[in-house]
């Protein structure tokens, strides 16, 4: 990937999981959304629900909204995840808190016994801190409220990956001084 790249010529896919839980090496991906972007254009985006193989517990679909009777048909992630993968393809990949999803998308590929991903990761939480600094929460949603996008389905996966996109995009633009942003401006 050439660090020199402008952010408006490269593609990133935004993503985001929905859980069983906060560890993953336990527990698995209930819903999985990517939008596949390059500036403002949209190149293809997938929310799909993934059977677990589990029950989700009652705090996990508190949060989410789903519940184990709404994956009960849903394909497993093994089942998914090319089509997930398709979307990164050559992408510089973006999530919210991106330690929290890579571990599960790491995880997730290993039990699929695919290979791991090399792409470039950006985080948006740790660039949103130096696009907009001194704010009270790096939250997704507390950013989102801060730049004032419009309402979404707060923890519904495709939703989120759509706002983290947003984000990342308003972080660029912030950190844009003349000109197009070069990727090495926006890598934390």
């Amino acid at each position: 990937m050439n660090d020199n790249a402008p952010v408006s010529k490269t593609v990133f896919a935004a993503f985001d999981f929905e859980t069983t839980g906060l560890h993953a090496g336990l527990d698995r991906i209930v819903e999985i959304g990517i939008v596949r972007f390059r500036g403002e254009e949209i190149l293809g985006q997938l929310g799909e629900l993934v059977n677990p193989g589990m029950a989700i517990p009652d705090d996990a679909a508190a949060v989410s909204g789903i519940t184990t009777e709404m994956v009960a048909d849903a394909h497993p992630i093994d089942v998914v995840l090319p089509d997930f993968m398709a979307l990164c393809d050559h992408a510089v990949l973006i999530a919210h808190n991106a330690s929290f999803d890579m571990g599960f998308l790491r995880a997730a590929l290993q039990s699929a016994g695919l290979p791991d991903v090399t792409n470039l990761v950006i985080d948006t939480q740790v660039l949103a801190q130096r696009a907009f600094p001194r704010q009270k929460s790096y939250a997704l949603q507390a950013l989102v409220e801060m730049l004032g996008f419009p309402e979404n389905s707060a923890h519904r996966a495709l939703d989120d990956a759509i706002q983290c996109m947003k984000l990342f995009l308003a972080c660029a633009n912030s950190l844009s001084f003349m000109g197009d942003v070069q990727l090495k401006d926006v890598y934390t």
